[in-house]
């Protein structure tokens, strides 16, 4: 928990280099790497869509909603779809949800879905931090979002 801690702290103070580069490719790749290390994951792509931003930073937001999906529920769907001036990718699975009073709070530090605090059960409550943090350093969000099955996460991106 303690190494957690230290590496969120320095992705709040470090910064990558800003970079223009296409993010379906960044997904993709992340998805394959993903697959390759036997994790049930898709991707639906959409059209071509260039961000600039830190791409090392932007990996491990996605990696953190995709191990989050798959940790939660099972698998994990990933697309995107791109807006006027943004783009939009969604993370879903199949598990049992966010529950919408608790959904905000889930973005905090250190705050986790499930009480235990069983490692087994969960993480160090602090990927869904780390994933605003990124997201805010770009410019964009980070949501949960109400989906029918299980839990949707929305990233906002502006492109």
């Amino acid at each position: 928990m303690i190494g957690a801690a230290i590496g969120f702290a320095r992705d709040e103070l470090v910064k990558g280099p800003a970079l223009r580069f296409d993010l379906g490719s960044l997904l993709d790749s992340l998805v394959e790497d993903t697959r390759a290390a036997g994790k049930d994951v898709t991707i639906t792509p959409d059209a071509r869509v260039v961000v600039v931003g830190d791409p090392a930073a932007l990996r491990r937001l996605f990696a953190n909603l995709i191990d989050n999906a798959i940790r939660y529920g099972d698998r994990a769907r990933v697309g995107w779809r791109k807006l006027d001036g943004a783009v939009a990718v969604t993370v879903e699975d199949d598990g049992p949800g966010i529950d919408p009073e608790q959904a905000e709070r889930l973005f905090e530090p250190f705050v986790r879905g499930d009480p235990s605090r069983n490692r087994e059960t969960g993480g160090t409550g602090l990927g869904l931090a780390i994933a605003r943090a990124i997201a805010t350093r770009h410019g964009g969000r980070v949501t949960s979002e109400p989906s029918e099955n299980g839990a949707q996460i929305l990233v906002v991106l502006p492109c």
